[in-house]
């Protein structure tokens, strides 16, 4: 029971943004020497999230018991992602732990600053789009009926917009909790088929293929792919883990599915560039210039710091552009839904005015 509670409370996850704090602070206490466990538990103590820090101090209790980090970690999936503790791995295993936790903090960061920025550039739209929903609602439940009725006691004959019109009203009035039970059923079905293999794949391929959103969505999952697959490089973590990893954080099937057969590709031995330009439909030749250049020269990992660097300033630019056009597009739609309920209530007034 507790388990579903915490699941539908949602002030208990824990966050990108939390990570990035947390990693950062534990890097601080490393960093100056104080020993593992000590942090450990410092951090447990200044936590104000309670799920963190309840996990903090059973990862303390691990450690102080024999386990590394990576496996205290393990215990905690939920809270640390699998490319959280490979990296803390193979930090371990270099004697680098302070210099990996600054690099996690740096990556969960710019993350979370990317999803503040589409979250944010989205508020505004939304906001927009619920007003008027229940704007429009209030119109033709309320003010519609009210006219109609007014129009007929005088006997005029309603024109066909305005009945159609009173029909909506009707419905709405009359079986709007079918309509709600219709909307609760579509969302739970679409959830169930998304979260399938051939539901997921078939939807994230549609968002790719959205005029204009696609492009930004591509970018997006481009940012990560470069950006992940250099953290964990610049890790010491191997080509092929690393791909293993990126494709659980991309965060598309058709990108996981790509990167899984260019992972398969690379182990037979062939060069990372080469196979990523078979996918140059969802890999920019751009990218993969830049990474056969990486290979080449053998500096893979910073030019993929360079990629990662380049896409973000991309997608916050395709966020800002996406924004100024969404805004005119829903303006005119309500200028056409008002318009529409305007037209049918003007209309049979005029033509009682015609017959007086």
């Amino acid at each position: 029971k507790k388990d579903v509670m915490e699941y539908f409370n949602f002030t208990k996850r824990v966050t990108i943004s939390d990570l990035a704090v947390f990693s950062q602070q534990f890097s601080v206490m490393i960093n100056a020497g104080v020993s593992l466990v000590e942090s450990l538990e410092i951090m447990s103590k200044q936590l104000e999230h309670s799920k963190l820090k309840d996990v903090v101090e059973n990862i303390q209790s691990d450690v102080e018991t024999g386990s590394s980090l990576s496996e205290a970690l393990s215990q905690h999936p939920n809270v640390f992602p699998r490319l959280y503790r490979q990296l803390i791995k193979a930090g371990e295993a270099g004697g680098v732990l302070d210099d990996v936790l600054e690099q996690i903090a740096d990556h969960y960061e710019r993350q979370s600053e990317l999803m503040d920025k589409i979250k944010s550039s989205l508020y505004y739209p939304a906001a927009i789009l619920l007003v008027a929903i229940v704007v429009i609602i209030f119109l033709v439940v309320k003010i519609v009926p009210t006219f109609v009725g007014m129009f007929s006691e005088f006997g005029a004959e309603l024109p066909l917009v305005t009945r159609l019109l009173l029909k909506f009203s009707s419905l709405i009035q009359n079986y709007w909790w079918l309509i709600l039970g219709f909307l609760f059923s579509f969302i739970y079905l679409f959830y169930r088929y998304y979260k399938s293999n051939i539901g997921r794949k078939k939807i994230d391929n549609l968002i790719l293929k959205i005029p204009i959103l696609g492009e930004m969505f591509k970018k997006i999952y481009v940012s990560r792919f470069a950006s992940t697959l250099a953290i964990l490089m610049d890790s010491g973590v191997d080509l092929l883990s690393s791909l293993t990893i990126v494709e659980d954080v991309v965060g598309n099937k058709v990108y996981a599915d790509a990167l899984a057969e260019v992972r398969s590709k690379v182990r037979e031995g062939e060069n990372l560039s080469e196979v990523l330009s078979k996918n140059n439909d969802i890999f920019p030749n751009m990218i993969i210039q830049m990474i056969n250049v990486g290979e080449e020269s053998g500096s893979l990992g910073d030019m993929l710091y360079k990629i990662s660097d380049f896409y973000d300033r991309e997608v916050r630019s395709s966020i800002d552009g996406t924004v100024s056009l969404i805004e005119p597009i829903l303006i005119v739609l309500l200028a056409v839904v008002i318009g529409f309920v305007a037209i049918s209530i003007v209309t049979p007034m005029f033509d009682m005015f015609n017959q007086i």
